[in-house]
């Protein structure tokens, strides 16, 4: 035997007996496990897991509008909790692929980033969805809040816009607070509540008659129509024009009708006065008394305190002692409340605003046991 034949022999022997006490221990031998690089597709299950764990301890929420992006973090939101609640109380989930042709890149949008997971909700998505793209350490996919169409109650309905809209607010309410923390001490998150349900511009409700929500507005929101430093400063007219009037002249009130543009000249391109059922718009009627009752409710003032005659810059008649509009379509003032802070008797307020077209200050301070409006403004 030739010495490269008996290393072929000791070689052969060493790898049976290795064999052979591999398996008298009774285990498998052990070999390098395999890495799958695959990304697994989540299902709803996943999704609901990864909901029901969310936290915004650590987490940052970055709004895309297209061009420029901003980021807060999640936890700076007074009602951080109460959005992710939200979140885990949608129940209604269908699994969506992007079509090949629609690119997220330009579609604004929300992040949310925690820890091993992001959430990005699109304002407008495609083919009328707005998706939700979930991605973490062992997959994503894409969702969608389904429609539901037999909630009859706000608290019970669930529609796909809704999803945008809690990231968005939480979003909202997160930059609020980063860019306006104060010296006051922050609102508590059900004191922020209160105050949202104070200021809100607009109550709906369901008329079961016609199956459907009526919007109506709210006396306060005629404090956001203008910005003042003193409510004896508001713009009369803008504080009027969509007040929430609870009487509309109808054909039994021709005579008053006719009254009314007698004084107040109104008279068409013929120079006749018309008739209720030739104005193309309604005629409210808004009583002094009316209009009293909803300055003193939120201002403590009356038409008399004002800094500037009310009588003679509105549509007011004496004999009848009340102020009229013409409108017909729906715009009161709003104020859309973010961040809040008290200190002492004095609440101030921060949201968005129709007429500043951004940010406005709220400052309200204790009488009683209600709130009455200091000033509003625009922030600097």
């Amino acid at each position: 035997m030739n010495r490269t034949t008996q290393r072929f022999v000791h070689s052969s022997l060493a790898l049976i007996l290795l064999l052979a006490i591999a398996g008298c221990s009774g285990r498998e031998p052990s070999y390098p496990e395999q890495s799958n690089t695959t990304p697994t597709a989540l299902d709803i299950t996943d999704l609901k897991e990864i909901l029901s764990t969310l936290d915004a301890s650590n987490a940052t929420l970055t709004y895309y509008n297209g061009e420029n992006e901003e980021t807060y973090p999640a936890n700076a939101a007074i009602r951080a909790e109460k959005y992710i609640t939200e979140l885990q109380n949608y129940d209604m989930w269908e699994i969506c692929q992007p079509p090949e042709h629609w690119s997220s890149n330009g579609d604004c949008h929300y992040s949310f980033n925690g820890d091993g997971v992001s959430l990005t909700a699109y304002r407008n998505g495609f083919e009328g969805v707005r998706p939700l793209h979930v991605t973490t350490s062992i997959g994503d996919n894409w969702f969608r809040l389904a429609d539901s169409t037999l909630a009859q109650t706000d608290s019970t309905q669930q529609l796909s816009w809704m999803l945008c809209d809690t990231f968005g607010n939480w979003y909202n309410e997160a930059q609020a607070a980063t860019l306006n923390r104060s010296t006051g001490t922050p609102l508590a998150a059900d004191e922020l509540d209160e105050f949202e349900a104070f200021t809100s511009s607009q109550v709906s409700t369901y008329v079961e008659e016609w199956g459907r929500y009526v919007v109506s507005s709210t006396p306060i929101s005629c404090f956001f129509t203008s910005l003042y430093d003193d409510p004896r400063n508001l713009d009369a007219n803008a504080f009027i024009t969509y007040c929430p009037s609870q009487e509309e002249l109808g054909p039994e009130d021709e005579a008053e009708f006719q009254l009314v543009q007698k004084k107040l000249d109104w008279r068409n391109a013929g120079s006749h006065l018309l008739a209720l059922e030739e104005m193309p718009v309604p005629c409210h009627r808004l009583p002094r008394s009316y209009i009293n009752k909803i300055l003193m409710q939120y201002a403590g003032i009356t038409v008399e305190d004002m800094h500037s005659d009310w009588k003679a810059e509105l549509c007011y008649v004496p004999e009848t002692d009340c102020f009229y509009t013409t409108t017909s379509d729906f715009g009161p003032g709003v104020f859309n409340l973010n961040y809040g802070e008290k200190s002492g008797d004095i609440v101030t307020l921060w949201g968005a605003s129709s007429y500043s077209g951004g940010t406005a200050v709220l400052t309200l301070q204790k009488s009683n046991d209600s709130w009455l409006i200091q000033s509003f403004q625009a922030k600097l």
